[in-house]
C-alpha cells in the first residue's frame, strides 16, 4: 500500500503529476501542480490511459507522434497510479505549439524519462525496460515539402490564436448560405446583426484585408443564389453590380454593410425565383431562355426543340401561365434591354436596334412606342444619366 509522505517527497524531487486511485478508479490522493481540470482531448487520454491498464502492468501513452508530452500508468498492489501529463522533450517547436492550443493541454512539467520509468519502477515494484523500448513513438521519415507547408499553416494558425482572430468553419459558411440558397431573407433581415462566417486580418493593411473578404463574401453569395435556382448569368450580373458597387466604398463598415446587403439581396432574388418557378418548369425554362438570348435573334420553335416540346403546346402553356403570348414577353425582354443601352451607353439606335435584332430602325422605333409610349430618342433625352 504506497505512503502519502513517501509520496510527497518523491513528487517534491521528480515533479512528475501523480494521481493515486483505488482498482475501481476511485481517485485517493492526487500530487500535482497542474489545477485545472482537463479538456476533452486529455480527458480521452486519460481515459485511454486507464481502459489500457485493464490488461497490462503497465503503459506509456504519448499524447502524438511528433509532440513530446504524455501520460504513464501503471499498477501497484494495491492501487492503481496516472503519472503525467509530462513532457519528456522540446514542445516550442511549431507542431508541438499548434497541438497544444488546438486541444487545449494544460501545462506540464518537463521531466526525463529515466525519471518516469523510474518512478514507476517504485510505485510497482518492477522494471520496465522491455515496455519504454516498444512504447515509445518511433519517429517518421522527414518530407521537407509537407514539413514546410506544415511549419507554414501552424504559423498563420499561432498568428491568429495570438491576435485572438479566428478563421470560419465550413460549417458556418454552410448556416450562412444555406438561408440565401433557399431564399430565406426574411431570417437575414430580422436579424439586427447577423453573423456572417468570421475572419481573420491577414494582411496589415485593414481596409484592404476587409475589401479581400468582401469579394470573397458577395461571390459565395452569388453562388449560392445559383445553387439555390437563380440562373447564372442573372447571378453572374449582380454579383459583377455589386463588386462595382464594393470599390466605391470608403470605410471598412461601408464594406462590412455592402456584403450584408448583398447577401440579403441574393436570398429575396432566390425567393422571387421559387416563386415563380412553382408555377410550370416549362414556363420558366422559356423565360430563362429568352433572357439569355436578348441580345440575338430568337426563335421560337428552337426554344422548344431545346426544351423537348412542340412548340404549340409551348405556347399554350406560357399564355396560361404568364398572362401574355410568347411573343409579347420577348418584346418586353427587348424593349427592356434597349431601355439600359440608352440609358447607359453611347450607342446610336441604329446600332441599338441592330444590337437587339431588330429588322430595321424603324421597325424598333416602332416596337419600342408601342411599349413605353415614346420615341427611343424621346426616352433616352427625358431619362438619360450619364452624357456620353
Amino acid at each position: 500500500m504506497y505512503d502519502e509522505n513517501t509520496m510527497k517527497i518523491l513528487f517534491r524531487f521528480s515533479q512528475i503529476p501523480t494521481t493515486v486511485y483505488t482498482p475501481e478508479w476511485k481517485k485517493l490522493k492526487e500530487f500535482t501542480c497542474i489545477h485545472e481540470e482537463p479538456e476533452k482531448f486529455e480527458a480521452e487520454r486519460l481515459k485511454e490511459a486507464k481502459e489500457g491498464l485493464a490488461e497490462k502492468n503497465f503503459l506509456f501513452l504519448p499524447y502524438d507522434a511528433l509532440v513530446p508530452i504524455g501520460l504513464c500508468a501503471c499498477r501497484g498492489e494495491e492501487e492503481l497510479f496516472i503519472l503525467g501529463p509530462f513532457s519528456y522533450g522540446r514542445t516550442d517547436a511549431f507542431e508541438c505549439r499548434y497541438f497544444i492550443r488546438k486541444n487545449k493541454i494544460r501545462e506540464c512539467p518537463k521531466c526525463q524519462l529515466d525519471d518516469i520509468f523510474a518512478l514507476a519502477s517504485i510505485l510497482t515494484g518492477e522494471e520496465f525496460e522491455e515496455e519504454r523500448k516498444w512504447d515509445l513513438p518511433e519517429t517518421p521519415p522527414v518530407d521537407d515539402r509537407k514539413d514546410r507547408e506544415r511549419e507554414q499553416a501552424i504559423r498563420e494558425e499561432l498568428r491568429q490564436m495570438d491576435a485572438f482572430q479566428k478563421n470560419h468553419t465550413y460549417r458556418d459558411e454552410l448556416i450562412l448560405y444555406d438561408h440565401i440558397k433557399e431564399g430565406d431573407a426574411e431570417y437575414l433581415e430580422k436579424q439586427a446583426f447577423y453573423e456572417t462566417p468570421s475572419h481573420p486580418v491577414i494582411i496589415n493593411d485593414l481596409k484592404k484585408n476587409e475589401e479581400y473578404m468582401a469579394v470573397i463574401g458577395i461571390s459565395m453569395a452569388a453562388r449560392a443564389a445559383i445553387e439555390g435556382g437563380l440562373s447564372s448569368a442573372e447571378g453572374f450580373i449582380n454579383n459583377d453590380i455589386y463588386l462595382k458597387k464594393l470599390s466605391e466604398c470608403r470605410t471598412v463598415l461601408e464594406m462590412d454593410r455592402l456584403r450584408r446587403e448583398s447577401q440579403i439581396h441574393f436570398a429575396r432574388l432566390v425567393a422571387d425565383h421559387k416563386k415563380k418557378s412553382s408555377m410550370n418548369f416549362y414556363v420558366e425554362e422559356v423565360k430563362k431562355n429568352i433572357l439569355s438570348k436578348r441580345f440575338a435573334e430568337i426563335s421560337i420553335q428552337e426554344i422548344a426543340e431545346e426544351l423537348g416540346i412542340s412548340k404549340e403546346y409551348m405556347q399554350k402553356l406560357f399564355k396560361k401561365y404568364e398572362g401574355i403570348p410568347i411573343t409579347e414577353y420577348i418584346s418586353e425582354i427587348k424593349i427592356g434591354a434597349a431601355c439600359k443601352l440608352l440609358l447607359y451607353s453611347g450607342r446610336k439606335i441604329q446600332d441599338i436596334a441592330e444590337c437587339l435584332h431588330y429588322g430595321s430602325a424603324s421597325h424598333f422605333s416602332t416596337a419600342f412606342r408601342k411599349k413605353m409610349h415614346q420615341s427611343p430618342k424621346e426616352y433616352r433625352e427625358r431619362n438619360r444619366k450619364t452624357t456620353f
